[in-house]
This record gives structure tokens, C-alpha cells and sequence, in this order.
């Protein structure tokens, strides 16, 4: 579970500490969200404050809800929420940063999420507060795709997939729902540092596109795309690779810690080349679960509407969980599936079998029914072959996905 929203918090490793990084929450987020992470790099060695701008009005050091920022392995950080009558703006920001990097040793590294990012591209900007590293992590650069999140189920499905993360959310007083359907502000226009700078980014985020990010990234950056991520890409369900994505950079800036190139391998004798056709995994997984669900609306689901829990997709058509979240949020962003209760109360169709087709579910997954190269003497043969491809799946519905015919 989430520590409570506190003005910061602050996890320290057992020995000595090889850096700080100073965390800037995004939209709705507070502190206590990034306490996964937070634990994770005090363990490797690594001092680690999750600061939060607050008007604390009261003196108090809460945020209104009595919460402070004491308990087991946290201590607060001291001077980080912002003065009573003070203006919550970069100028805080930067004195929130300056005052959790305060006395600290070794390298010192900025980390900010979705608005947070924003704030720590300004701060690094404007070279106020001395760093040695930088960390973006899904930066609004652009509007979201179809729109904001309309709704809380809309809302975590567009922050992260993971199970864990997405109980935290819904059970935590302190996060301040709808504050992600707010507009992020521009891009800043100061010059990022020459120092280094990992972009962490979410392939299926919706609500920071990652082509919008993609032309910011500059030749001597580091980009790490997360396949099948979306927006909270440090809280989504692929948070421990991220986490040892940024560890792997933070040892770099730290100690110079890096592999070998590796060596230029020989070509093989008789290399061997893909198939002209290729049926990915996550579209394979995407006709099971929809025919799991295909055959709950014809009568067999425990709900009795056609409800069926992800769990119940994975153990009956043999899918990782994991996997067949995100898939079953893509599916539901096409409009094929309806859901109650998020992930946790499961999914249906949202039209009747016979009216989703094969192609309509490869659109979802794939983004396209096929890729043919257009040139040279055979491209009439490839644009028939395109053509012969689409009629195929468009003319296969899920009715046509029988046990019999729905391989394990």
C-alpha cells in the first residue's frame, strides 16, 4: 500500500548513499504513490525524497486529512511544502528541489512525472539548482489521444495496468481524481542541460502520446519506451524493469558503471528471415479472451450478463495476466469490450459476436491489417495481397471462433 499524501517523504538506504533523487509527482499524484519506488532505490543504495508543492496553510504539515509524513522507514524532509501565503509556482518548485538536495552527497538527480516532468525540465532549465542527471517520465508534450479520461474507470485504465497499483489508486483518500483531464501546461522553452537525461515513456500512453516526446529526445538522451506501457510508466505493470532501467542509468551518472558494445557477431551460413505472415502473441491472446468472452454471452458465464474476471480469461485460455490486462484495456479503448469495475469486475462485449470482426480486433492490437511495401514491379501483387488479407478478416466474425477452432 501507498504511504499517506504528506508535503514529502524521504526513504534513506541502510549504508552509506551513493545519491539523492528528488521525485516531483504529477497530476493528482501525491508522495506516498512513489513509495514502491522510493523502498527500491533506498535499497540499492540510492537516498530518495518524494517532495509535493502544498499551500500548508496551518502550519501543520498535513495535508488536510491528518496525514503526516511519519511511520516505519520515513521520516519527513523538512522545509519542502511551501510557506504559509507563499505562491505555489516554479519558484516553490525550485526551493523545494534545492532544500531535498540540501547537504546531499554524491550525484544529485531530478525525477519528475507527467506535470512533474514539466517541473523538472524548468528547474534544470534554468540552472538554479545543481544537477547531475535528469529524469523524465511521461511528459505531457502533447494533448492526449481521443481526449481526457472521462470517468475514474477511464482514468486508471489510462494510468497504469498494473492490479497492485490500480487498488492503491482507488483506495487512497489523498489522490485527487480528474486532476489528469487538466491541461499539463506547454512544453518549456528553456534548453535542457548538457548533463544526462533518461526519458522514461509509456508505447501505449494515451494521455502523453510518446510521439510527441520522440523529436525532444536529443542525440546524446536516453529514451526508454516501455512496450505495451502507459501513462504512470514508474507505477505500471512493468514498474520493475523501469526501476532497473533507472537504476542502470543512476550507476552510470554515479560511477561510470556501463557494458561492452557487444561484439559484432559473424553472419550466420544460412540466416534465418521471418515469415511473410506473422500472427503476434498479444493478437493470438486478444482472440482468446474474446472468445472467452464470445462464449460467456452465448449463455455459460457465472455473472449471468456475460461477465467474465480477467483471471477467469487467463486460467481458462491459458494467458498471462499480466499480458491480458493491457490487452483487454486496448480492446476496451476500440470499443469492442465493455468493463464493470475495471479489470477487477471484468469485461464483456460490447456488441454481439457476430458483429466484431477478425479485422476489427487486429485494428486494436496491431494498429493495421497489414504492411506491404509499395514499390518496385511487384507492388500491384502486394495491394492485391493487402486487399485479399483485409476481405479475409473482415469477413470472419467471433462467431467463427469455436472451441474447436480456438487453438491453446
Amino acid at each position: 500500500m501507498s504511504a499517506p499524501a504528506t508535503a514529502s517523504i524521504r526513504w534513506t538506504p541502510e549504508s552509506a548513499s551513493r545519491g539523492t533523487v528528488v521525485v516531483l509527482p504529477g497530476r493528482g499524484e501525491h508522495p506516498g504513490l512513489y513509495s514502491r519506488l522510493g523502498r527500491r532505490l533506498a535499497f540499492d543504495g540510492w537516498t530518495v525524497v518524494a517532495a509535493e508543492l502544498m499551500d500548508d496553510s496551518d502550519g501543520s504539515g498535513s495535508n488536510g486529512s491528518g496525514s503526516t509524513s511519519s511511520g516505519t522507514g520515513r521520516t519527513g524532509a523538512g522545509g519542502i511544502g511551501i510557506a504559509p501565503g507563499a505562491d505555489p509556482g516554479p519558484g516553490a518548485t525550485t526551493a523545494a528541489v534545492a532544500a531535498a538536495l540540501d547537504g546531499a552527497t554524491g550525484a544529485r538527480v531530478l525525477l519528475g512525472s507527467d506535470t512533474g516532468a514539466l517541473r523538472a525540465w524548468e528547474i534544470a532549465a534554468a540552472g538554479s539548482v545543481g544537477l547531475d542527471a535528469l529524469v523524465l517520465a511521461g511528459l505531457p508534450a502533447a494533448p492526449p489521444d481521443g481526449g481526457p479520461p472521462r470517468d475514474r474507470t477511464g482514468e486508471l485504465d489510462a494510468r497504469t495496468a498494473c492490479p497492485v497499483h490500480r487498488g492503491v489508486l482507488q483506495d487512497d483518500p489523498g489522490f485527487r481524481w480528474g486532476e489528469i483531464a487538466e491541461p499539463a501546461g506547454a512544453v518549456p522553452s528553456g534548453e535542457l542541460p548538457g548533463v544526462p537525461v533518461l526519458w522514461l515513456h509509456g508505447a501505449a500512453d494515451a494521455v502523453a502520446p510518446v510521439a510527441a516526446v520522440r523529436p525532444l529526445v536529443r542525440a546524446a538522451d536516453e529514451l526508454a519506451v516501455v512496450a505495451d506501457g502507459v501513462h504512470d510508466v514508474l507505477n505500471d505493470q512493468f514498474h520493475r524493469i523501469v526501476a532497473a532501467r533507472l537504476v542502470l542509468f543512476l550507476e552510470k551518472v554515479a560511477k561510470g558503471a556501463a557494458f561492452l558494445a557487444p561484439a559484432v557477431a559473424e553472419p550466420a551460413a544460412r540466416a534465418r528471415r521471418a515469415a511473410p505472415l506473422n500472427v503476434s502473441a498479444r493478437l493470438d491472446h486478444a482472440l482468446r479472451a474474446l472468445a472467452e468472452l464470445a462464449a460467456a454471452a452465448g449463455g455459460g458465464s457465472a455473472a449471468g450478463d456475460g461477465t467474465v474476471t480477467c483471471d477467469a480469461i487467463a486460467r481458462s485460455r491459458g494467458i498471462p495476466l499480466n499480458s491480458l490486462v493491457n490487452i483487454m484495456l486496448q480492446l476496451r479503448r476500440a470499443g469492442l469490450v465493455t468493463s464493470r469495475r475495471g479489470c477487477e469486475g471484468g469485461y464483456r462485449l460490447a456488441r454481439p459476436a457476430g458483429a466484431i470482426s477478425v479485422a476489427d480486433v487486429v485494428r486494436a492490437t496491431e494498429g493495421a491489417l497489414a504492411t506491404v511495401r509499395g514499390t518496385g514491379p511487384a507492388a500491384v501483387l502486394w495491394a492485391d495481397l493487402e486487399r485479399t488479407v483485409a476481405d479475409f478478416l473482415t469477413g470472419h466474425t467471433l462467431t467463427a471462433l469455436t472451441p474447436e477452432r480456438d487453438p491453446r
